[in-house]
């Protein structure tokens, strides 16, 4: 059995694309580099990494949610 979904906003399909921008820019090998040269005795990538990633999953779930219907 098919369910029809609903088509998804326009400002819904522009938000997804902007955070796979953002998560491509986050991730993107100069930002990395930037990050993995910051000062510091234990280095400052691994939480970095763990801080944008875990910034991005919680985006993408807020941006999952279906709004309330009046």
């Amino acid at each position: 059995m098919r369910h029809n979904a609903p088509a998804p906003h326009p400002r819904q399909q522009a938000r997804r694309f902007a955070l796979g921008l953002l998560a491509l820019f986050l991730f993107s090998p100069p930002i990395l580099l930037i990050v993995d040269r910051l000062p510091g005795i234990l280095g400052w990538l691994p939480l970095y990494l763990f801080l944008a990633w875990g910034w991005v999953i919680g985006l993408a779930a807020w941006l999952a949610k279906r709004p309330k219907q009046p």
